[in-house]
Formats: C-alpha cells, structure tokens, sequence
C-alpha cells in the first residue's frame, strides 16, 4: 500500500510550499499541519525560522521529524518577510510554489484544486482562491474575494509556476502585490481567482499578525505610494491613523457588511465547515 501510495505522489506535480515564519509558536503547528493534509500530497513544505526567540524552530523541528516533507530552514538573521521568501525561493524545486503565511490554515483541498486549473489552462501564471478572515477578538467572519482573472490575488492564496521571479525588496508596501502584478503577471490579467474560499486567515486577537506590524512600521508616503487597490490603501491609512478596532468594527458593520458570515453558516457551508 505505501508503494503504492509514493506512485501517486509521484505522478503528481511537486509543489513546494513556501512559509516564512517567526516568533510563531503558538499556531505554527496547526498552519503547518494544514499544509501537510493537503489531498495533493506531492509536497515540500519548506519553513524559514526568521531567527525565533521562542518555541517555533523546536515545533519545526518535530514535525519534520514526523513528515520528511517539511523542511525547516533556520535564519540567525531576521530576513523579512519576502527577503526569507527570496531566499525559499531559491531552494524550490517545485513545478508550482504556493505561499502560506505562518498562521493561516488551507482547506484540504485547496492545492488539488487549485492545480486542476493550472495544469488545463498553460496561459494562467497563478491561480488564487476566495479567502475567509477570522476576526478573533469578535469571532466574526468575513468573505473576501478577487476578481475571476486579475493580475493579483490574496496572496496566502497564491500559487504560481516555478520561475525566476523575485520579490522586489526596494517595494516598501504593497510588495506581494508588487510582485504577482509586476514580476508575475507583467501588468496583464493572467491570474484565476477561485470562487470557493479555501484559506481561513486569522486576524489574531492581539494584533501581532506581521501584515500589522508592518503596516505600523510603514511610512504615510510609502503607504499612499503603494500599487494596490484604492479600498486596501484607505485600510491601511485608517489602520495608521485610527485604532485596529475602530477600523474592523467599519468594515465589519458598514463598508462590507453583507460579506460577514456567522459560526452557524461557516458550519453550513460544505467547505468552510472545515475551519470551524
């Protein structure tokens, strides 16, 4: 049976996984075993420990122990989070490499389906998925989607082919949009956006995700000078400018409102009941 199980794999496209992870002990885990359980199983799951303090290279370091496919990749220096993606990028050996943030969690179905459209449509240089934002300190949810064909994604969302693209390090916010616009896609619509929502991406109730910590550390300039859209950028000067909360209660209660999901239609759904 095991041989059995290594002939599917390796019939399958290898995908290598790409997270960037740092001071990530309490949720590592659970991301990394969302990767992990994928249904596409031809895997390597590679983690850069961005110079932790805390537990996060011990709990890699289990789990690799656990699953050959992981493979942490320790960092004495903080590298940043698409300098660490840079320097993964570098080691894929993948046909396809799909981004992960460190604590987000995937559908086990997100990479199959996700490949099912790339490997039927050569023309697409990515493809992307609806995503689900779990606000913790309300417990409320909240539906995101990108057009059908765009040149961006979410982009905990993404997978895209194997090449030589990089981040571009000078790009102060905004870079992963930056990056699928500009290096991916070359400024045209080659990226499918997936209607179902296979990623829950958990906006934690002590504000220390790293998109938070940036968005701190980010300058007016850099942020009205950024290369998204013009709704993400009023979110990220409110965010400079006004309290976390004030500014999830107005997306939550007015800007987006009839996105928002309850616990009881999360359960209700046949593919965002795996979340909760």
């Amino acid at each position: 049976m095991a041989g059995g199980a290594d002939s599917t794999r390796a019939a399958e496209p290898l995908v290598s996984v790409l997270i960037c992870a740092h001071a990530a002990a309490p949720f590592i885990e659970a991301t990394v075993r969302s990767v992990a359980g994928q249904t596409h199983r031809n895997l390597e799951i590679l983690v850069l420990d961005n110079a932790s303090a805390d537990r996060t290279a011990e709990i890699l370091a289990r789990l690799a122990a656990e699953d050959p496919r992981i493979r942490p990749v320790p960092s004495r220096e903080n590298l940043g989070a698409y300098g660490g993606l840079n320097l993964l990028l570098d080691q894929a050996r993948g046909a396809y490499v799909a981004i992960q943030d460190h604590d987000d969690l995937w559908h086990p179905d997100k990479l199959r389906a996700q490949l099912a459209h790339l490997e039927t449509h050569p023309g697409d240089v990515g493809c992307g998925t609806a995503i689900v934002n779990h606000y913790e300190q309300t417990d409320r949810f909240l539906r995101r989607r990108q057009p059908a064909q765009a040149a961006v994604a979410w982009h905990t969302s993404l997978v895209f082919r194997n090449g030589p693209e990089r981040y571009d390090l000078s790009v102060r916010v905004g870079t992963d949009f930056h990056f699928m616009r500009h290096a991916l896609c070359g400024g045209r619509r080659r990226i499918c956006n997936l209607e179902a929502p296979y990623v829950l991406r958990r906006l934690r109730a002590d504000g220390r995700n790293l998109s938070s910590r940036w968005i701190r550390a980010a300058s007016a300039r850099d942020v009205f000078g950024a290369r998204i859209g013009w709704f993400d950028k009023l979110c990220l000067i409110q965010r400079r400018l006004l309290p976390a909360a004030w500014v999830d209660r107005l997306v939550l209660d007015v800007v987006l409102r009839n996105s928002v999901l309850t616990r009881d239609q999360m359960r209700a759904d046949p593919i965002l009941r795996a979340f909760v």
